[in-house]
């Protein structure tokens, strides 16, 4: 009885000093938790305030289109214009190509109309980046009722008319009668004046008229709020008549950059009117010091190698 009374004393002593040590360590690590300086607060940065002013876009954002309005099957009916997003500056370039702008295209001369005409977009894309020497990211052909969205969602534009402009169009029994002066051109008639076939001066006046009105349309109607709605001004063009390669991928890479610069405080449009002469067939040949010009005014450092034929049959 004694051997196991002495057991039962020894098990309670050992438990009761292992309950001692426990309950110590826990006292123990409790006290030098409130007892320990307190570490200094981490700032942690907060990334949700930022807003659409503090984004920048890169080069990589910086992109070409040919835009084409398709009004008629004829040369004076069809506009093409390149469109470039020089978007690391906050502006965008723009320039009208006459319609009988010398191209080649696996080695034939033609004129940018004839190949658009042959090959649709595609073609003229082709040609018009070897004629320019420059890479063509997308294109967007119009008609007049696509134009139509385009323009009015802009607005319109005033234009002083140079000479009375009259035309009666012997295939769509259209009348176009504007008068010499001041004339404010709504979706319609702007239309009218930059298909316009009787200009004194022909396709290069045409182009250049072309691009002062769209430069204008754009400057004077781009405000502080345009911006906010290039989301359904976006949805609205692509949903109408329009034909273009330009994808809802692409507008989701490009969407921020497009905010961007039309939410500058300057004038977001600058206007690259071209100068070269025609050639003995009758085709514009853009002139090869303007040429250079554009690497800058696009802001291209170099230009883009072409088809190594054209350059040869260029020389020719």
């Amino acid at each position: 009885m004694a051997k196991r009374g002495t057991r039962i004393a020894l098990t309670y002593f050992i438990t009761i000093i292992v309950t001692l040590i426990i309950i110590g360590g826990i006292c123990f690590m409790l006290f030098r938790q409130l007892t320990a300086p307190k570490e200094p607060d981490v700032n942690i940065p907060d990334i949700s305030g930022l807003t659409s002013d503090e984004y920048v876009p890169t080069a990589e954002n910086n992109k070409t289109a040919l835009f084409i309005l398709d009004s008629e099957k004829r040369m004076s009916g069809c506009s093409f214009m390149l469109v470039r997003l020089v978007a690391d500056e906050r502006r965008m370039a723009i320039m009208p190509l006459p319609a009988d702008t010398c191209a080649y295209v696996s080695g034939t001369e033609d004129s940018l109309y004839e190949f658009y005409r042959k090959g649709g977009a595609p073609q003229a894309v082709l040609a018009a980046k070897n004629a320019v020497g420059l890479t063509i990211d997308y294109y967007m052909k119009l008609n007049n009722d696509s134009f139509g969205v385009l323009v009015d969602i802009f607005g319109g534009v005033d234009f002083d008319v140079p000479y009375n402009l009259i035309y009666s169009n012997p295939d769509t029994g259209e009348e176009t009668i504007i008068r010499e002066g001041t004339v404010y051109l709504d979706s319609d008639l702007l239309r009218k004046v930059v298909t316009y076939p009787l200009f004194n001066s022909g396709e290069e006046y045409r182009a250049k008229i072309t691009g002062v009105l769209i430069n204008d349309l754009i400057n004077k109607n781009i405000d502080d709020g345009f911006s906010n709605h290039i989301d359904d001004y976006f949805s609205t063009v692509i949903n109408s008549t329009a034909e273009t390669n330009f994808t809802a991928y692409d507008y989701e890479a490009q969407s921020r950059a497009m905010k961007y610069v039309a939410s500058s405080d300057e004038k977001v449009c600058q206007l690259v009117t071209v100068m070269g002469a025609y050639n003995d067939n009758g085709n514009f040949v853009l002139d090869e010091n303007f040429l250079k010009s554009v690497s800058e005014r696009f802001k291209l450092y170099e230009l883009e190698s072409v088809e190594t034929e054209t350059s040869l049959m260029a020389v020719e």
